[in-house]
């Protein structure tokens, strides 16, 4: 008798013991090691607008997002929004950047992340990161995310995925589709999208190792345009916001090709092709061809030398600088600076200098500014390309960068302040034939 207890102890020992080992390996960190030995790791994640690495203690009442990121701990979002928290180690003596792409969990279609927070108390090169994510299958139970690294030693895709259970599934309703060709007007201009394909090939190569990977795909989006009952090519979408019934909301651009009188837009991101539609606003902006009451030439804007790294004092103090030209163009005030040829950069790199227009107020959402024709004072086109914005709501300082401005004295310059169209569809995608 006694020693059928004994043994009946060792079980329960043995028992408990093998549980303890399938929890541990159950709960075990989700790590992911790359070929040059850096490494991530799988913290947690959360949703809501409030954000706290699980490793760390929620400050109390904090709802302020200068303050939150000051304190370095968590981090607040105007919108509920999914974050991934992860920890990257790597080599202090060479650079990283980290690329975060999420999976449904049948690795049919992802999204690029929306943002990224730093643990400012964390060392450089072993830090705590918050990934946001504004769109995430969120009726599935788990899905999926991937990752990228870039380094001085290359680019590489992770082989493996860390998997995330939902911190948001729920029942939600569903978005009724309608059919193909469907026609939206938006004042003078017509759009007709004819066809809707998600898992499109573009011009995009993230994961060379693998060209199926959905890192690599897109929308593809086919239309007809017309102005005033006209078929028209110079107008294209430019900004792309597809949203679906669960809450999920993302933004692309597109790449467009035209096919006779189709214009075939290919973009990325789009979201889960299995909900039962999606809703697509398409912002048309015209090309070329603008009246002349969108228009303003000004002729010999003086090039200045001047250093790169000053320049972002130059922007700054832009109050305190000479205005070469400035002009009233659709309601907003507009002021044009001496253009800059940067002396501290090399020949063969870029830009090589920067064109900066100031705008009062700030440019409205559906208004933007395109230069029409840029030339040296030899007639020679100067090549460029937005080099961004930054400002407050009552003025924004618009920068082009400029390719090659070497040897010129002054520029010529005709840009268009012209409104933009909005359409928006609510469809079902296809899937593209080459994917299938």
């Amino acid at each position: 008798m006694k020693t059928k207890k004994v043994l009946w102890g060792a079980g329960s020992i043995l028992i408990i013991g093998l549980a303890a080992a399938a929890v541990w390996w159950l709960r075990r960190p989700q790590v992911i090691t790359f070929s040059d030995d850096s490494k991530v790791t799988l913290l947690g994640a959360d949703y809501g607008k409030l954000h706290v690495p699980p490793t760390v203690k929620a400050p109390a009442a904090f709802t302020n997002r200068a303050l939150l990121q000051r304190g370095g701990v968590s981090f607040a979002t105007a919108d509920d929004m999914l974050v991934v928290w992860i920890r990257q180690e790597y080599d202090s003596g060479q650079w990283h950047n980290f690329q975060y792409y999420l999976y449904d969990k049948s690795g049919t279609v992802c999204v690029g992340s929306s943002g990224m927070n730093y643990d400012i108390r964390t060392h450089p090169n072993n830090r705590i990161v918050g990934i946001e994510f504004s769109a995430f299958p969120r009726r599935q139970g788990k899905f999926l995310v991937g990752i990228q690294e870039n380094g001085n030693g290359g680019q590489e895709m992770s082989g493996q995925k860390f998997v995330i259970s939902n911190p948001a599934r729920g029942p939600f309703t569903k978005w009724t589709a309608e059919s193909l060709p469907g026609t939206k007007d938006d004042d003078d201009l017509s759009v007709t999208l004819t066809r809707l394909v998600f898992g499109a090939d573009t011009t995009y190569n993230r994961n060379q190792d693998n060209a199926d990977d959905p890192v690599n795909k897109g929308v593809q989006a086919t239309f007809n345009v017309s102005r005033n009952g006209k078929p028209v090519t110079n107008w294209k979408p430019v900004s792309i916001v597809t949203s679906d019934a669960t809450g999920n909301h993302i933004n692309g651009s597109a790449n467009n090709q035209w096919q006779g009188k189709d214009d075939v837009a290919t973009y990325q991101w789009g979201l889960w092709p299995d909900e039962p539609a999606w809703k697509i606003k398409f912002e048309f902006s015209q090309q070329t061809d603008f009246a002349a009451n969108e228009l303003w030439t000004v002729q010999n804007i003086p090039v200045q030398q001047g250093r790169r790294q000053d320049f972002y004092n130059y922007a700054r103090n832009s109050q305190t600088n000479a205005v070469v030209a400035e002009t009233y163009l659709n309601g907003i005030h507009l002021k044009i600076f001496p253009a800059k040829q940067f002396t501290d950069v090399g020949p063969n790199s870029q830009p090589q200098g920067v064109l900066v227009i100031q705008s009062e107020p700030t440019l409205l959402d559906g208004m933007r500014m395109t230069i029409v024709k840029l030339t040296d004072d030899q007639g020679n086109d100067i090549g460029y390309w937005s080099g961004g914005w930054n400002g407050s709501g009552t003025s924004t300082l618009y920068q082009f960068s400029l390719r090659d401005v070497a040897g010129a004295t002054n520029l010529n310059l005709t840009i268009a302040l012209h409104k933009s169209r909005f359409v928006e569809f609510t469809a079902k995608p296809e899937k593209a034939a080459a994917a299938q």
